[in-house]
């Protein structure tokens, strides 16, 4: 099964996002993933989408820029809620954000709580690129913390690089929380860190990454893409890199 996710922040052009679903859907991809970083009319983008969404049957993830827990521990819980309630009005299975400043004595109960309202949704906590959000350390306390709560991990392939973890690591430690891959290929240049599309190239890390994990995970391409029309190239790619593994 096809398990492919496209973001939309691939793309430059995402002023309209929804102007871009038709031609991702026509790729033959499995999902697409809502931003909300890039919305300037929130409500009415929204219901843009989500119109352009009931068109086509494409599993639906909606990325949001906020963190789960406040730097007091507390949960976020009314931008959560906000942003669980968009997810629904777009129709959304899984709404994916931040860890934030997760500490022992975070009320894992209140998240817990809030997430029984929305039971249709499927909460995701990536690792982002902030020291206190993105490190091993942290995550793994949360995850292990809420093992009773319907909540999975994202594992952003190059947001280790930005604080310094080492992604094998991660693996061993997160790997029985993780759902969601975020593919991209992460580079130094003239030093700073970069995104770039992945390649043929052997040497790319994200092609020992892969190697982690079961190739039924879902996986998202996120990296620039100049034209949807070049997505099927990159799911080779990807297969590709799968099937070195087994050979």
């Amino acid at each position: 099964m096809n398990r492919i996710i496209i973001p939309l922040n691939a793309f430059e052009t995402t002023s309209s996002q929804h102007t871009m679903i038709g031609r991702i859907y026509e790729q033959q991809v499995h999902g697409v993933e809502i931003r909300r970083e890039l919305m300037k009319k929130v409500d009415q983008e929204i219901e843009l989408i989500a119109e352009e969404l009931k068109k086509y049957p494409l599993f639906t993830v909606y990325s949001a820029p906020i963190e789960l827990w406040k730097e007091n521990g507390e949960l976020n819980k009314q931008e959560l809620k906000a942003i669980l309630e968009e997810a629904v009005s777009l129709g959304a299975q899984w709404v994916k954000v931040s860890l934030g400043f997760y500490q022992p004595q975070s009320p894992i109960g209140d998240l817990q709580e809030l997430l029984q309202a929305f039971p249709a949704l499927r909460l995701f906590v990536e690792n982002d690129q902030t020291s206190y959000g993105g490190n091993i350390a942290s995550l793994y306390a949360f995850f292990d913390n809420a093992y009773e709560v319907p909540v999975s991990m994202t594992f952003d392939i190059g947001n280790w690089l930005y604080v310094q973890e080492r992604p094998e690591e991660a693996i061993k430690k997160l790997r029985p929380f993780v759902g969601y891959i975020h593919i991209k290929h992460v580079i130094k240049n003239s030093g700073k860190l970069v995104t770039n599309s992945i390649s043929n190239d052997s040497n790319e890390m994200w092609k020992d990454i892969l190697k982690g994990f079961s190739h039924s995970i879902f996986k998202a391409l996120e990296f620039p893409i100049d034209e949807p029309e070049q997505i099927p190239g990159f799911i080779s790619l990807v297969k590709a890199a799968e099937q070195e593994e087994v050979q």
